[in-house]
């Protein structure tokens, strides 16, 4: 099995706090009783004045036999946040059964939900 990944970058002016974000995050998976997702830890960083909150978030997916992770790194700068979001799961062979897209989906969602938008690179 090999490890297949997603990546999404999001940006937002300033509306909530980080940890405000962070418990909507929480919130909003908790919801979901159909699926279950396991918060795993978190680092809040302030430096100046940057502060920056990391989010692991783990989940189960049958259809592939093993675990996602999630991570997000949400980031805060003079009154603009970002959001960059990391999935990873697991594959067979060459083939992606979409666990890790599906998995950062609903974390773009809840922040989609919070005034984030989609970077443009």
């Amino acid at each position: 099995m090999q490890m297949a990944s997603k990546k999404i970058a999001m940006y937002a002016e300033k509306k909530y706090e980080l940890e405000e974000i962070r418990d909507e995050i929480k919130a909003q998976f908790d919801k979901h009783v159909w699926f279950d997702v396991e918060f795993k830890d978190e680092i809040l960083r302030e430096l100046g004045e940057t502060k920056t909150l990391l989010l692991i978030f783990e989940r189960w997916y049958m259809r592939t036999g093993s675990y996602a992770s999630l991570v997000i790194m949400l980031s805060e700068f003079r009154g603009y946040q970002s959001a960059d979001i990391i999935s990873t799961g697991g594959r067979d062979d060459f083939i992606s059964w979409g666990a890790e897209s599906n998995f950062a989906k609903l974390g773009e969602d809840v922040l989609r939900n919070l005034g984030f938008v989609s970077k443009v690179c």
